[in-house]
Order: C-alpha cells, then structure tokens, then sequence
C-alpha cells in the first residue's frame, strides 16, 4: 500500500530559471582589473607574502604582532559601475595561518576575523559577513567550506566549531561569497581583517566580482513528490509539462538537509511539449531529505528545493488561499498542528518570514511583500516534515 508522505508542487506550471556568470573586475594580489584595490595602508603586518596562495605567487596578508592590541587593516575594492538591473555577487579565498610562530597557542581565536563589508552608494558601508576564529583554529587553502550569504544590511558570522585544524572539517571556511541583490549601479567592498599574536594570520587571494544574468531553462516542472513503498522503499516521482534540449536530472537523499549524497542520475525526455513523468524506487529509503536537481545540454544547473519524508509521521497538509494573493492570505491546516515553523523564501532564497504555529488548523499572515515568487514552507520541528508551496504576490 502506497501513500503520499510529502509534495512540493502540486499542479503548479512554472519555467526554471538559473544564472550565467560574467567576470567583471578581480584582484589576485601579483594581477589585478579593479582599479586601485589593495590595503589602506602600508604596514609591516599587512602586506603580500609568498608562503602560500590560490593565483601564485603571493597572497594579501595580515598577521598579529603580540600583546593585548589587535592588529587591523582594510583592504579596499573601490567603487566600480554595474548594471542595477542585475545580480552580483563577490568572491574571495582565505586561509588562516600560522608561519609566523611556533608556540602551541597559535592559530586564530574568537577575537580574530575578517568582515566583508559591502556599499552600494560609494560613501556608507554595511557589515555583511564575518568568519571568526575559534581556540587556535587553523586551515589552509585547500579546504572546501564555503560562507555564504544574499546581502541584506545585516551581519552574519561564521565560525569553526573547534580548535585546531579546521582543513577537513567543513567549518575551515575558504571560499567566501556575498550575493548582491539588483538595484545599485555601483559596488564597493572592504574587507576589515584583524588579529593580535603571532601565528595569527589571515591570507587572502582572488578577490572577484561577478554579474549575473539569468539562464532559461528548458524544464517546466509541474510537481516533485515522495511516496512510501512496501519494504521501507520510497517511491520518487515528478512531472515535467514540457522540455526542450534538457540532459538530465539528478537525485539527491540528506539525513540532515545539509549534507547530500548523490543517488543516481536519470535520462530527460530531451525535446517535448507533451507531459513526461517520471519514477524512480528509493530502496530503504527512511527518513530522508530528498532533492531533485536539472541539466540541460549546455551544462546549466538548476536545483529545486527538497522535500521531507518519513513514513512512520501522520501527513499533515496544508492549504494556501487566495494564490495568487498581495500578501494577505491563510493556511489551512487538515489538523491541529504544534511545535511548526512557517518559512517564506524568496526567488534568490532569501528568507522573508520565519514565525511559529502552535495549536491552529488555520493561520493567517499578512506581511508586505514585493510582487514576484515565493515559497512558503512548514516544518514540524518534532517530525521534521516538511511541505512547501508556491504562492504568487501581485
């Protein structure tokens, strides 16, 4: 016996949209296209070394001295000219260091960061992203963290969970990204980098800047959706209302809705205007996050939002009313829910509302939102089922 355990779209048509990157201006410390970037001041603890570095051979870098006084410096991407109907987004690598000592307390500590700051107007600046040090933490270059965030005037930090070395541990963070929604012709950024004792050292390198334009996709997904099978096998099935030049699909399974394990890849239909559905069995399937993503024949990439299963839950559902809606709107539950997180997301996946529901079947929201697509996700925090929905504002 089968039934249905979560749906992410149902009966819903909508066109996949992915992004083409475009280099605009970078720094890679020996080479370099964005006009008079480099440190605000010339310092013997803030220079270019060649000890180690991504673009060979030397990486900006700034080391602590000793003492109780910190160490600090800006280096400075000045204003340059974008187009404001576009997306942005920043990039840049670090490391965290230790050549400059050899006491056992080396490697950064809480009290060691780097902050992207980020203006859009040439003049103020707002603190977007900082990566901390933790209890002597250390990694190098070669570590595949990543931090990254959608710029909204607000700062969010990241940092190691321990000491030591992070290189392995997926919270080194190396690769560091800030996306710059449209809406300003200029892009400045600083990155305000500080530490206080030797072998505390921040190394940086390929500072770039990207415009993004968007890619259509030759998919329009009508529904993706998970099923409990006999013998604890899910049952994982979409829709596609057309496809043009598509490759491929790919499924994904995660215990934790982070970490994702490659399942198998399945063949598209290619080039149809018909209706194409499409089954794949999970075999001990379990609680799991799954996750589709499409290619098409020219590489583009799109990966839609995961769905939750677990068939040992009761389903709760929900309905959403009026869609399309100008922001006013309730969700109708089929039973009394407790302990649920309601999320709404935007098309960049920005999160726009986070709120609790407790004890309700039915939950109104009114909020100000800008016209365009969103999705609005509920998530019992006990079962960790999760449902989603596409809702349009006009």
């Amino acid at each position: 016996m089968k039934f249905l355990i979560s749906t992410l779209l149902c009966c819903v048509v909508f066109t996949s949209h992915a992004q083409s990157e475009t280099l605009l201006y970078y720094d890679h410390g020996e080479n370099h296209s964005w006009p008079n970037s480099g440190w605000w001041w010339n310092t013997g603890y803030s220079n270019y070394y060649t000890n180690t570095s991504v673009s060979a051979p030397a990486s900006a870098v700034l080391f602590g001295y000793g003492g109780s006084n910190y160490e600090y410096n800006y280096y400075d991407l000045p204003a340059v000219n974008v187009d404001p109907s576009r997306d942005h987004v920043f990039r840049m690598r670090l490391a965290a260091q230790r050549f400059t000592s050899t006491s056992s307390t080396r490697g950064l500590d809480v009290g060691d960061y780097i902050t992207v700051r980020l203006s859009q107007d040439g003049n103020s600046y707002s603190s977007e992203l900082r990566v901390k040090g933790r209890n002597n933490a250390y990694w190098d270059y070669s570590s595949t963290a990543v931090a990254s965030k959608v710029a909204d005037g607000s700062l969010t930090e990241f940092q190691p969970s321990g000491g030591g070395n992070r290189t392995n541990t997926g919270d080194g963070y190396s690769y560091i990204e800030l996306v710059i929604p449209a809406g300003a012709g200029s892009i400045a950024i600083d990155i305000f980098v500080r530490a206080n004792r030797a072998g505390e050292e921040w190394w940086m390198d390929n500072f770039e800047l990207y415009e993004l334009s968007p890619v259509e996709l030759p998919v329009e997904l009508l529904s993706f959706e998970a099923e409990c099978a006999e013998n604890e096998a899910i049952d994982l099935s979409w829709a596609t209302a057309s496809e043009y030049n598509s490759s491929h699909f790919t499924l994904e399974s995660s215990r934790d809705g982070e970490n994702w394990v490659h399942i198998k890849n399945v063949a598209a239909a290619g080039n149809t205007s018909q209706k194409t559905d499409y089954l794949e069995t999970i075999e001990n399937g379990g609680a799991n996050y799954y996750r589709l993503s499409q290619y098409d024949k020219n590489g583009a990439l799109e990966i839609f939002p995961e769905i939750y299963t677990n068939c040992e839950e009761t389903k709760t559902t929900f309905e959403l009313y009026p869609n399309p809606n100008n922001g006013k709107f309730t969700l109708n539950f089929n039973e009394s829910v407790e302990n649920t997180v309601l999320v709404i997301r935007n098309s960049l996946g920005k999160t726009v509302l986070n709120q609790e529901i407790n004890d309700t079947k039915t939950h109104n929201v009114s909020i100000d939102l800008p016209t365009g697509v969103y999705f609005v996700m509920t998530t019992n925090n006990n079962s960790l089922e999760t449902h989603m929905k596409r809702m349009i504002i006009r």
